[in-house]
């Protein structure tokens, strides 16, 4: 239920900021919104190229880079230089593997990450400026790439 409601939320934007809502499109942000495991735009072009083959992949970087800009989708670059994409936008961080670009999903606690954002973060930003997104974000080894490393070392 919640997936469809994170759809409905991103239609209802692109709705009201004028853009059109091609099949593709609607496609892209179904794909997006249900998405758990931070798709890169290729995995939404595979996906998507089955029910549109003309389509082109070029159409999911212009349509992602437009979710993005209007703050309905997250990117995510790896330490691979790849960039994924997470639909969820809700409060929360990424542990991100540096070896195989694996990306999970941290949760945050909200009412320590308000406490931490006024009493270290706005102190030091100036009057004027005005935060519009933030990513948190955890490099280092999921447990498959360390048990490798582990046992090349020992």
């Amino acid at each position: 239920m919640i997936l469809k409601t994170r759809f409905k939320a991103i239609v209802s934007k692109i709705k009201k900021m004028g853009y059109s809502l091609t099949p593709q499109r609607l496609e892209i942000i179904k794909i997006i919104s249900e998405s758990k495991n931070h798709p890169s735009a290729a995995d939404v072009y595979n996906k998507l190229k089955k029910l549109y083959p003309m389509v082109s992949l070029n159409t999911v970087y212009k349509n992602l880079s437009m979710l993005a800009s209007l703050h309905e989708v997250r990117e995510i670059k790896t330490m691979q230089n790849s960039v994924h994409y997470d639909g969820d936008i809700s409060l929360h961080g990424h542990a991100i593997c540096e070896k195989c670009g694996k990306i999970i999903d941290v949760e945050i606690n909200e009412l320590d990450f308000k406490g931490f954002f006024e009493t270290k973060i706005k102190k030091k930003l100036t009057e004027n400026y005005n935060i519009s997104n933030y990513g948190i974000e955890f490099y280092g080894l999921c447990a498959g790439c360390g048990k490798k490393a582990v046992s090349v070392v020992g």
